[in-house]
C-alpha cells in the first residue's frame, strides 16, 4: 500500500473517530440540558463553531503522529519513502476527488434547503449540512484510494 493510500485511509479513520466522538459528547450534553435550546439557531452556531477548531486541531495532531510513525517505520525497515514529492498525477487525483466531495456537499446543501422549504426543523437542516460535509470528505478520501489503486 502506497503512502498516499495509507494517508487517505488514516484520514478516513481519524475523521470518523473525531466526528463520532464530538457528536456523542454534544448529544450527551444536549440530553443533560447543558445547552440553551430556546434558540435552535444559536445552539447550532455554538455546536459548529466549537466543532471547527476541535476538528482542525485534532487532525493536525493526528497528522503529526502519522508522520512520526511513518518516519519511525521507515527507519526500522531501513527504507526511505519520499512523501513530500507531489507530481501532476497526485494533483489530478486530488482535484478529481475534491470534485466528488464538492458535488456531494452541494447535493446535501440543496437537500437541506428543501427541508426548510417543507417546514422541517432547523436541526434537520444543520444535521443534513454536517452529514453531507462528512460524507463528502469520506468520499474524497475513498476516491483518492481508488484512483491510486487504479494507477490513474
Amino acid at each position: 500500500m502506497s503512502y498516499q493510500e495509507k494517508r487517505n485511509l488514516f484520514n478516513i479513520v481519524v475523521s470518523s473517530i473525531i466526528t463520532v466522538i464530538y457528536f456523542i459528547i454534544i448529544n450527551t450534553k444536549f440530553q443533560n440540558g447543558a445547552f440553551d435550546t430556546s434558540n435552535m439557531l444559536r445552539f447550532w452556531a455554538v455546536v459548529i463553531l466549537i466543532f471547527i477548531p476541535v476538528s482542525v486541531i485534532s487532525r493536525i495532531i493526528a497528522l503529526i503522529l502519522f508522520r512520526i510513525y511513518g518516519a519511525i517505520s521507515d527507519e526500522v525497515r531501513g527504507e526511505k519513502e519520499d512523501r513530500d514529492v507531489i507530481d501532476e498525477r497526485d494533483k489530478l487525483i486530488e482535484l478529481k476527488s475534491n470534485k466528488v466531495a464538492q458535488i456531494i456537499f452541494i447535493l446535501g446543501f440543496i437537500g437541506a434547503l428543501f427541508t426548510l422549504l417543507f417546514n422541517a426543523s432547523v436541526s434537520v437542516f444543520f444535521i443534513l449540512m454536517l452529514a453531507s460535509g462528512f460524507v463528502g470528505e469520506l468520499a474524497s478520501n475513498i476516491m483518492q484510494i481508488v484512483y491510486y489503486r487504479r494507477g490513474f
